[in-house]
């Protein structure tokens, strides 16, 4: 994995902010699965823009 984007998901982690990615091709999410879930973790896996806005809404709602 690219040192780049461990910079990158640490510097967001410590501003609170939590990295989430979709639409991730399978053989780009096979590739490097393991260390993309290791750091990401595997909720951060969504297969469309408007699974992640759901997710994000019930969140919101749940702690708001």
């Amino acid at each position: 994995m690219k040192p780049e984007l461990r910079s990158l998901f640490a510097i967001l982690k410590d501003k609170g902010i939590r990295l989430v990615v979709d639409q991730v091709l399978d053989d780009v999410r096979e590739e490097s699965r393991y260390e993309l879930r290791q750091l990401f973790g595997e909720d951060a896996f969504y297969d469309t823009l408007e699974d992640v806005m759901k997710d994000y809404q019930q969140q919101t709602r749940a702690t708001g």
